[in-house]
């Protein structure tokens, strides 16, 4: 009988995994002033974004090739490739992303500053733009939240490998893969590559459910 019953709790499990749509998740960090960068969300994320939303877990770390040092009074000061201009990029955008955690709430605000000439020069405008808080986001900027938010950032960053240290920015990956190669030069392919493995790894095609996961049209034609 605990066999049969076994089988059963097995066999409901690989149904619920059909049922709930996977999720890819997706880590791209990146620089406020970098060129390849700002060439990369607006020219593949934003629209792969726009077109595949419900397929990606979407996070997006504001500091690259950065270096931080601890002052005695324990806040840090941040070094960045671009200078002190991408350092307080990176620092409105960390704000922008922890008060308003929802891709589709913080990418709209990042792909507009990244629009413009000036990103910097640009951030109040897009953010009004997006009825976001300025006076909420203000105050983390130039506290001690937005401080230790880039902290946290920093560490993020220095995890991805064992260099401590980014070897090219933006990079990108996915379910705590490295993709940066094949991201950087395809990521809608790469992501529903991505999304189309998990599909096989959770649903193979004897799996006994009643609703398997349709890859979406997007995800075929870029496969195709």
């Amino acid at each position: 009988m605990l066999p049969v019953i076994l089988i059963g709790i097995i066999a409901l499990l690989c149904v619920q995994a059909c049922v709930h749509d996977p999720k890819v998740s997706v880590e791209v960090f990146y620089e406020t002033y970098c060129p390849d960068s700002r060439n990369f969300v607006l020219e593949q994320l934003n629209s792969t974004f726009a077109e595949l939303p419900n397929i990606m877990q979407l996070q997006l770390v504001p500091y690259g090739k950065a270096s931080r040092r601890e002052l005695p009074n324990k806040w840090y000061s941040f070094d960045c490739q671009h200078g002190d201009k991408e350092c307080y990029g990176n620092l409105l955008q960390t704000c922008v992303i922890k008060y308003y955690p929802e891709p589709s709430q913080h990418l709209p605000l990042i792909v507009c500053m990244f629009s413009a000439r000036n990103p910097n020069r640009a951030y109040e405008s897009c953010a009004k733009k997006q009825g976001f808080d300025l006076v909420a986001l203000q105050k983390c900027v130039s506290g001690k939240e937005g401080n230790d938010l880039q902290l946290r950032f920093a560490e993020w960053t220095e995890s991805v490998n064992s260099k401590g240290r980014l070897e090219f920015v933006p990079w990108i990956r996915m379910n705590g893969k490295d993709k940066m190669y094949d991201a950087f030069t395809s990521f809608k392919r790469t992501l529903c590559d991505e999304y189309r493995s998990m599909v096989n790894t959770l649903c193979p095609g004897d799996t006994p459910t009643t609703q398997p996961i349709e890859i979406p049209q997007a995800c075929k034609v870029a496969l195709s």
